[in-house]
């Protein structure tokens, strides 16, 4: 099936858009090859841009090439979901310190995704629910007013979405998520970051070790 892209000076960038997202969503999943004259085909590209858009995702830690294999979807395992939940911690729980300090207040536009949250509950709206609960914590990681934490974070994003995808896959998102939220949103809104950090800590370690749990009975 042919997949339509973008005007030819934003191409580029689209097709790794596409690529990624395919990832994320679970279209091509872990340890599927990624023949690269089939997705030529379906983007309507040459191989040349498409190696190039590999390697990008490969950079993220979405792909991993190799001299036999080629481009395979790299897989998730219980390893790599434990390292990465540390290094969101640690970056997440810095975020809330500084932006504690500052009494940086996001509480309304929590509110807001809390109820396009809800919606998307009801609907069964997986990707909606994706993007909402990344921009919460951008959102939160930005009102740190640290721009190299923000970067540090953002450079994580891909591999964080990608797990948060398992998450939602495994039918294990529920509204009380939002509720966590809320809480922190909040804790920080009046300067107290280790109520913050401890309702944190709490959320992110729950979400870990369902999608530990997911993995290993797939596993």
């Amino acid at each position: 099936m042919a997949i339509a892209l973008p005007r030819p000076e934003t191409r580029f960038e689209a097709l790794i858009d596409a690529l990624r997202e395919a990832i994320l969503t679970g279209r091509f999943r872990p340890g599927e090859r990624l023949l690269q004259d089939d997705l030529a085909a379906a983007f309507g590209v040459s191989r040349i841009p498409l190696r190039e858009a590999l390697r990008r995702l490969e950079g993220e830690g979405l792909v991993v090439i190799s001299p036999n294999r080629g481009a395979v979807v790299r897989p998730l395992i219980p390893k790599d979901v434990v390292e990465l939940y540390d290094v969101r911690l640690a970056l997440e729980t810095l975020a809330l310190r500084r932006a504690a300090e500052r009494y940086a207040d996001v509480r309304e536009a929590t509110r807001g995704r809390h109820g396009e949250a809800r919606r998307a509950i009801e609907a069964g709206a997986l990707t909606t629910l994706f993007h909402l609960d990344r921009d919460y914590h951008a959102e939160l990681a930005a009102a740190s007013d640290n721009p190299h934490l923000v970067a540090a974070l953002d450079g994580q994003w891909s591999q964080i979405m990608r797990l948060m995808h398992a998450y939602l896959r495994a039918g294990t998102y529920m509204p009380e998520v939002w509720d966590d939220h809320e809480a922190i949103a909040t804790a920080v809104a009046h300067g107290d970051g280790a109520g913050a950090i401890a309702r944190l800590e709490r959320h992110l370690l729950l979400s870990r070790d369902r999608i530990l749990d997911q993995l290993r009975a797939a596993g």
